[in-house]
């Protein structure tokens, strides 16, 4: 398996990209190339240029929060990652309205990515396949989609993670085809002959104070109020706050969790809205029981999923990570980004990814969360 990464933090598309590439060779023709890009680059500029220079290659990604390239985390770049190998093929396919039936845009979705690997739905085995997730974050519709999705895709690995713009929350692209979309979402299926791992890692664990949402609009994910209170109040009142005190980078370290079974879902909020209501990254309902859940730490929860993927998988050929923001906020915050991109090196000789506005995992969207997928050795 061959491999070729490159970066830029030039704000300019064609020089970001021209920085990027100048080491590779001329000719190369990668049959994917992943692309994540921030804000500072124009989303469209970045989808013809790498078009135009690849014509042979399926390009993918989005624009993000955050930009992860072999052993460094960056702000403001634009970070590229080719995949050439026999062993693996790929197909792609974009749903370009998500404001629409899930159940028929999956439906047809999947049948494109079918067709382009010449597979019939009973061919999809999960030792073999595998499906990434791209989706534009602002048009909230991550869960019906990925929902019906999986349900297509019955039950092969299916992962990804939300476009960011740098939390402006105003303008989020998936890029495909040639194209910069919005309200879209993009798909990826591989048949591989390259053994595969999925990663999910997150921090907390169930706190003492549950909370419940006792008004809500459900389509915005909106929380008007908690307890019966003005959610911004109320949560405030949780952390011994006031309301005023309330950032982004305290969203980032008290997230909720809604706990099902044995499992922790993270329910990030995304800001303050309308007044004192909060507006969540993710699901909500009202009646739902939510949890203010506790730390552990980063790093060293980070160091024991890494110790335990080398002592059952070993070291990876390429790995690529969908991180949340909200882990990238509080790892800014804490100045361990940069130290958790040096400890991946120790589990994958190659890594690309970004930081994210959502989380796939399954037929689930979830916040405050890596996922990843690992592709081993040929």
């Amino acid at each position: 398996m061959d491999i070729l990464q490159g970066s830029s933090d030039h704000s300019d598309a064609p020089t970001a990209i021209r920085e990027a590439t100048a080491h590779w060779a001329a000719d190369i023709s990668p049959d994917i190339l992943f692309v994540f890009h921030s804000s500072r680059q124009d989303s469209q500029a970045v989808a013809t240029i790498l078009a135009e220079s690849f014509p042979n290659t399926l390009i993918v990604g989005c624009s993000t929060a955050g930009e992860w390239i072999t052993g460094q985390h960056k702000n403001g770049a634009l970070v590229l990652s080719g995949i050439k190998t026999a062993a693996i093929r790929w197909s792609m396919a974009v749903i370009e309205d998500i404001q629409a039936s899930p159940d028929v845009c999956a439906q047809h979705a999947c049948a494109e990515l079918l067709q382009g690997l010449d597979l019939v739905r009973g061919d999809l085995n999960p030792k073999k396949h595998f499906c990434l997730s791209f989706f534009d974050a602002i048009s909230a519709r991550e869960e019906p989609v990925i929902a019906a999705m999986a349900h297509e895709l019955g039950g092969i690995p299916l992962l990804g993670g939300s476009a960011g713009d740098d939390l402006k929350f105003k303008h989020t692209f998936v890029i495909a085809n040639g194209q910069a979309y919005q309200n879209a979402a993009l798909f990826v299926l591989a048949e591989s002959k390259i053994p595969f791992h999925t990663i999910k890692h997150q921090h907390f664990i169930p706190g003492t104070i549950d909370v419940v949402i006792s008004k809500a609009d459900v389509d915005r994910r909106l929380v008007y109020h908690l307890d019966g209170m003005p959610a911004a109040q109320r949560y405030a009142q949780l952390l011994g706050l006031d309301m005023q005190d309330l950032t982004a980078q305290i969203f980032s370290d008290n997230p909720l969790i809604y706990l099902y079974g044995d499992e922790c879902y993270v329910r990030s909020i995304r800001q303050i809205c309308d007044g004192d209501g909060l507006e969540f990254s993710c699901a909500i309902e009202e009646g739902m029981v939510l949890n203010l859940c506790e730390h552990q730490n980063m790093v060293s929860e980070y160091d024991k999923l890494i110790t335990e993927f080398n002592q059952h998988i070993g070291k990876a050929a390429f790995l690529l990570i969908c991180n949340c923001t909200y882990r990238a906020l509080e790892g800014s915050d804490t100045n361990v980004n940069q130290l958790l991109a040096d400890k991946t090196t120790a589990i994958a000789k190659h890594m690309i990814g970004f930081d994210t506005y959502g989380e796939q995992w399954q037929g689930l969207h979830v916040n405050q969360t890596m996922v990843a997928l690992a592709l081993g050795s040929e």
